[in-house]
């Protein structure tokens, strides 16, 4: 089925926007469905509070809120919409700004309305055409072989790093926060397909909530494991991942790793005040005692790492997807707690602008439901540069050197890439 989810993508790929979101983890009980979107009649873009619509061949720009710029859309299609909204969208949730640099620029949201939609089923391996017709593919060369990544730069030096650790550390001790998710951003120079990227990516361990996005200058390739929010009817589901741990893929050895990250104190506080955190958002928008957290502390394993992941529900108060989402963004593991002082102290700690990073990927239907992810472990290409944002949750029993190496861990994926 992949072979036949890229021979449907390499089709596509001449054209602009396209968006694939793939479920590729066969035996992960969320990886059901992938889907394939392209040559939209409509799209929306966002940075801060500057819209582009594009009708067809006509675009128009205003200024708005890009939360309601994106609920209006969507009412006037009332149809199958996908695409990303980035971390900076917090702006128009809180009291916040952004005033970091940003190398990437890449708008803060983008969705489009595709007039070709395949819905892939994974687990019966068959595709059903949404919208529009199924195209004649016929097997391609994988464009992975031409793919070629510099060594990796982090923005930050170690010793910054360890210094702005220390200062976290000290003012969670001072009280002015719980928990602060700090993260440092990569850079490479890239050459070759961004697809052929993506391709190796996912042969370096698949995730559930997998995405290859271009538009424009822009393209991104998640390899998420986390679920930020998903509706289904009235339901609401969000999965927080907080708590990692190597993988080395010897089982006596995985076993032992996996059983220390389980009674880690330290990574179960981390995820309690994720958990938590959602809890919150979700009681916002659910009805008064629907929110119950279904699983705590569940491990579960990718191809380098063990994760800690727990799962929160709620039965939502109304079915407007985007107010929903709006209430609940950005996904408290990305944060800390409470959440606004944590962005406030982000913004300060950080030296870049995350945008994309931190975000959420995914879809909404015409019936108001929806599943996004959490835009982590993930590359984004801008003409031949590549970025990824790696980090973690810093707490007051945080150790500088461990939190150092948990973030390049979590690059390992493309670590693994570099000859």
């Amino acid at each position: 089925m992949i072979k036949k989810i890229d021979s449907l993508v390499e089709h596509f790929l001449a054209e602009e926007p396209l968006i694939l979101l793939e479920s590729q983890s066969k035996n992960h009980k969320a990886s059901h469905f992938t889907y394939l979107a392209a040559r939209p009649n409509a799209a929306i873009k966002a940075y801060g509070d500057q819209i582009e619509v594009t009708e067809g061949k006509v675009k128009s720009f205003f200024t708005a809120n890009p939360w309601q710029a994106l609920k209006e859309f969507r009412e006037k299609y009332k149809s199958f919409i996908v695409g990303y909204l980035g971390y900076d969208l917090k702006n128009y949730t809180q009291k916040l700004t952004s005033c970091n640099e940003d190398k990437v620029a890449a708008h803060d949201m983008f969705f489009m309305v595709p007039t070709v939609l395949l819905k892939i089923d994974n687990q019966k391996e068959e595709i059903s055409v949404l919208k529009g017709r199924m195209p004649d593919i016929k097997p391609r060369t994988s464009a992975a072989d031409n793919v070629k990544i510099s060594m990796i730069h982090s923005s930050i030096s170690r010793k910054d790093y360890f210094s702005a650790v220390k200062q976290i550390k000290y003012d969670i001790d001072e009280g002015k926060y719980d928990e602060l998710n700090f993260t440092h951003q990569l850079h490479a120079r890239f050459s070759g397909s961004c697809y052929g990227l993506y391709q190796k990516m996912r042969k370096n361990g698949p995730v559930p909530f997998g995405a290859f996005i271009k538009v424009d200058d822009l393209k991104i390739c998640s390899f998420s494991p986390e679920r930020f929010l998903r509706k289904k009817g009235r339901c609401l589901i969000s999965q927080p991942i907080k708590g990692t741990i190597k993988r080395t893929g010897i089982m006596a050895e995985d076993k032992v790793l996996k059983a220390r990250l389980q009674s880690s104190l330290k990574e179960r506080n981390e995820n309690q005040l994720a958990v938590e955190l959602v809890c919150f958002d979700l009681n916002r928008v659910s009805r008064p005692g629907s929110v119950q957290v279904e699983r705590l502390y569940e491990i579960q394993s990718f191809n380098t790492v063990h994760q800690m992941v727990s799962t929160i529900s709620g039965f939502a108060e109304t079915a407007e997807p985007v107010d929903i989402v709006k209430s609940c963004f950005p996904m408290g593991s990305m944060t800390g707690a409470p959440k606004v002082k944590a962005m406030r102290a982000i913004e300060e700690y950080e030296n870049y602008k995350r945008g994309v990073y931190s975000g959420a990927i995914g879809f909404i239907t015409p019936d108001g439901d929806f599943d996004f992810n959490a835009v982590i472990r993930t590359a984004i290409i801008k003409k031949n540069d590549l970025y990824y944002s790696a980090g973690g949750a810093i707490t007051a029993g945080s150790d500088p050197e461990d939190e150092w190496q948990e973030s390049w861990l979590k690059a390992e994926r493309l670590k693994q890439i570099i000859k």
